[in-house]
């Protein structure tokens, strides 16, 4: 199984980022849910994170997709974070902080987690 794409197309602002199956994977979920969500209720969305994860990795196993959703979902949240830096991160480097703002996911005062573009193709992957 080959991923879909390892490259998120910004063409109002002529650029592209690239991201690893699991980031992609989880900006993809935040991508479908424009209400957001907390971090917590990352294992409410298993089935979903499954499907999206099977299509972006390249990993064959089920045993070791399921192992990394484990980590992404588990209770210290710390991989959940770190992926969600490197989303930001990545956009920040390319669109610079300002721009950067309408794209990665953030939390809001309420603990919520999502992202400002809207719809699943509001952020075309290639």
């Amino acid at each position: 199984m080959t991923p879909l794409s390892e490259k998120v197309l910004l063409p109002d602002e002529g650029a592209e980022l690239r991201m690893n199956p699991m980031e992609r994977t989880l900006y993809r979920l935040f991508l479908q849910h424009p209400e957001g969500m907390m971090a917590d209720d990352l294992p409410l969305h298993w089935q979903e994170l499954e499907t999206l994860y099977a299509r972006e990795s390249c990993y064959v196993d089920e045993g070791l997709r399921e192992k990394k959703l484990k980590s992404l979902c588990g209770e210290s949240k710390r991989v959940f974070y770190a992926t969600a830096s490197r989303i930001k991160k990545g956009f920040v480097k390319v669109l610079g902080a300002g721009r950067a703002k309408s794209y990665y996911i953030a939390r809001d005062i309420r603990g919520v987690y999502k992202t400002k573009a809207r719809g699943p193709y509001a952020v075309p992957f290639r």
